[in-house]
């Protein structure tokens, strides 16, 4: 993801980027109801000599790539998350809801997630480096502002990162459909590192060799699973319920 140009769209989304990193975004489009929002953005870009143009939405489907671009396409330096070494020294002694994803690619899943994760706060976000998709364009849409709040981090090495976590106080919680301790029950220490599989294979063999603890989300049995992200969601709250702070 670094060292490149990316393409982000969506009202929310590109509002997030202006606030935390405007001084990353090169170009940008709006349509001509959209334009009004971004005034400061365009003087901010006016002054740095980088250029913007008000289009028709036709031009502006065809630069932002999709017809979900919601009036405005940035085109902003790539988010460039510090590596886990420095994002673990700058933690402080409270509680912590990091997120592994073994699995999950798909960028609709993984902007929900990073949405849930912005929403209830001390988080971040890891994925194998094949398996993150880049944090833009409709992953950023999706997360809703989310994406710029949440550190989304390439572990090629799952294992050792996990370790490194481990030394500081991290408990590993693999989530399975069923036969794992129901996560109501069970003690949840302050911080955890929830695995996250995909919806049809769940977390691997591998992931789950890795877990200190195992939990289910209980529910009717109707449904076999929730979603990824609806599971995200359920974890992070519940985990947030307990040990608040932000």
């Amino acid at each position: 993801m670094a060292g490149r140009d990316h393409r982000f769209y969506g009202r929310k989304a590109c509002e997030a980027l202006c606030a935390v990193r405007p001084d990353a975004v090169q170009r940008a489009f709006f349509d001509e109801a959209t334009a009004g929002a971004f005034g400061e953005l365009m003087r901010s870009l006016a002054a740095r000599r980088r250029p913007y143009r008000v289009v028709d939405l036709e031009e502006l489907e065809k630069v932002s790539g999709t017809r979900h671009h919601e009036g405005v396409c940035l085109v902003a330096d790539a988010l460039e998350p510090p590596r886990a070494p420095e994002l673990l020294e700058a933690l402080d002694d409270g509680p912590a809801r990091w997120i592994f994803l073994d699995g999950v690619s798909n960028p609709h899943n993984v902007g929900a997630i990073l949405r849930v994760a912005a929403h209830f706060g001390r988080s971040a976000l890891a994925a194998l480096p094949d398996e993150l998709p880049a944090i833009s364009g409709a992953v950023a849409r999706i997360a809703e502002g989310g994406a710029e709040h949440v550190h989304a981090l390439s572990w090629p090495d799952p294992s050792r990162a996990l370790d490194r976590l481990s030394g500081h106080g991290f408990v590993t919680v693999a989530t399975v459909v069923s036969g794992g301790a129901p996560l109501y029950e069970v003690a949840l220490p302050p911080r955890v590192v929830f695995l996250l599989g995909a919806e049809r294979e769940g977390v691997s063999e591998a992931a789950l060799a890795a877990a200190d603890l195992t939990v289910t989300i209980p529910g009717t049995g109707d449904v076999e699973s929730l979603n990824v992200a609806t599971a995200a969601a359920v974890l992070l709250g519940e985990h947030s319920r307990r040990h608040p702070g932000s």
